[in-house]
This record gives C-alpha cells, sequence and structure tokens, in this order.
C-alpha cells in the first residue's frame, strides 16, 4: 500500500501500531516521568512517532536541545530496525545533520526506514525529523547490526525474560 520513492511515507499509507516491552526506557517508555513517551508506529517499510516537544527538552533561546533530537533520531533508527527486521540489535554508530531549528512546542513527525541492507547482520538506517509544514529539520543515519536472542544472552545485555518480550512483540 506505501509508495516507496524517497524514503517518506505517502498519503495512501496504512499505519499499525508497534507494542513497546520496555515501560521505562527514556525515549519510548511510558512509565519514565522525565522520558519522552514516544510511540511508534509502521506501513510495513517505515516507521515513524509523532510528538511535541515540551518545554524541559529546551536547549538554549526556546530551541529543542540537538541531544534531545539526537535521542529521538537513534530510537526512531533503533525502532525502525527492530520492526523491519524482526531482530534484535545495538547502534552500532550514527551521523546527525541538523538542517533547521526546532523551537519547543512544535509537533514534529520522525520516521525512519532501511536506506540498505549491508549484509544478513547489519542494516543502514535513516531518520528525518519533520516540522508541522512537513519541512526536514534533522536527518540522521546508522549502522546497526543485527542479533540473535543467542547472541544478546552471551552478551548480557538484557535479562532472558526483557529478551524475550521483545522479541514477542517484534515477531
Amino acid at each position: 500500500m506505501s509508495e516507496k520513492t524517497t524514503g517518506t511515507e505517502t498519503a495512501a499509507t496504512s499505519w499499525k501500531r508497534i507494542k513497546n516491552a520496555d515501560r521505562y526506557c527514556f525515549a519510548c517508555g511510558t512509565d519514565n516521568p522525565h522520558g519522552l513517551h514516544m510511540t511508534f508506529e509502521s506501513d510495513g517499510a517505515h516507521v515513524r512517532s509523532q510528538l511535541e516537544l515540551e518545554k524541559r527538552y529546551c536547549g538554549w533561546s526556546n530551541l529543542a536541545h540537538g541531544g534531545i533530537l539526537a535521542t529521538i533520531l537513534d530510537e526512531t533508527m533503533s525502532w525502525t530496525t527492530l520492526s523491519l527486521t524482526g531482530k534484535l540489535m545495538l547502534t552500532k554508530g550514527m551521523q546527525v545533520k541538523y538542517l533547521r531549528p526546532i523551537r519547543v512546542g512544535t509537533k514534529i513527525t520522525v520516521t525512519g526506514y532501511i536506506r540498505k541492507w549491508l549484509s544478513e547482520k547489519k542494516v543502514d538506517v535513516v531518520a528525518e525529523i519533520r516540522d508541522e509544514t512537513g519541512k526536514i529539520c534533522a536527518r540522521s543515519s546508522g549502522e546497526f547490526p543485527l542479533f540473535t536472542r543467542e547472541q544478546f544472552l552471551r552478551m548480557g545485555i538484557m535479562e532472558e525474560a526483557e529478551i524475550d518480550a521483545m522479541l514477542a512483540i517484534i515477531s
């Protein structure tokens, strides 16, 4: 149903909500009182989140803090990777370009997509933050290695129950 052109969604796209397994994550956790409370949805080719940046995420001069914007981009690329590959992942590295200032109180939409499969075990992902007018304000790209449940267990990154909860929502 989605028209795939430049990695952005179209009006004809059908979006489905993605469940969350970690309620205390700074970016997507519902129970973190200081968090962003991001929610995500996917059309099968893209993942997006819509939010309004609160005053507490202010840098200077009423602008959204660049670190908060980088967090939003990273979280979107992570959920894009999880949702579209069905694999566990970690951010290996990312680049951020700030193109236009974003003021706190602004409603934004951040959208991610897989730009390229680098191998069976690694993807290149892009995320873009757009303002209410649709203008791109920030863009990121990142490399995300993909992992199996067993690899995550061996690395000791998450408890087994947490891994299973995450895999349940992405499979």
